[in-house]
């Protein structure tokens, strides 16, 4: 399976007696994302080498597919930003930034 050319990658921290709560809301999101586009790949992550009082997190989103594929589009992107803030809001510090990376071709 190839991913898609576009896909995103949203940094965010949220402080320690939050993570717990935050993950389990954002997993659960994803888990609907996935439901409604069956092709879409989450992941997320922690920063190991953070030694802040708060952590440091990735989501990373990709379309899967057999064939080339563009990846992320225009509305799928402003749907995982726009309803991901949205959800993490209560627990956020600071900004959630997305970040959008096409993959290189040879």
């Amino acid at each position: 399976m190839l991913l898609g050319r576009r896909q995103l990658f949203i940094y965010w921290n949220v402080t320690e007696s939050d993570l717990p709560a935050a993950v389990a809301a954002l997993r659960q999101w994803q888990s609907g994302l996935i439901s409604q586009h069956p092709a879409l790949r989450c992941g997320l992550y922690r920063r190991s080498s953070s030694e802040r009082a708060e952590a440091t997190m990735m989501e990373s989103y990709a379309i899967e597919s057999e064939q080339p594929h563009p990846g992320i589009g225009e509305a799928l992107l402003l749907q995982i930003d726009q309803s991901g803030s949205a959800l993490l809001k209560h627990w956020l510090r600071g900004a959630r930034h997305v970040e959008v990376f096409d993959t290189l071709t040879a």
